[in-house]
């Protein structure tokens, strides 16, 4: 998520995780955004296998989450 929105003005605390193994993939990453004095929980998650491509999904997915915000309100 950090990734995701890291051109904004915004205090984010994440926790992100991913397991890849036994037949089981998936990358998370979820958190509290804070901006404008508004905090916002986030939660990405995905089925795939951890990798550079699946940080970059997961940033892609949040950044379009961040930037729908205020519709979503």
């Amino acid at each position: 998520m950090r990734d995701g929105i890291a051109d904004e003005q915004v205090l984010v605390r994440d926790k992100a995780g991913w397991i890849s193994e036994d037949g089981y993939y998936s990358t998370c990453d979820a958190g509290l955004i804070g901006i404008d004095g508004c905090t916002y929980v986030m939660s990405v998650m995905t089925s795939m296998p951890w990798s550079d491509r699946s940080s970059e999904v997961t940033a892609v997915i949040a950044k379009a989450l961040f930037d729908m915000r205020a519709a979503l309100a």
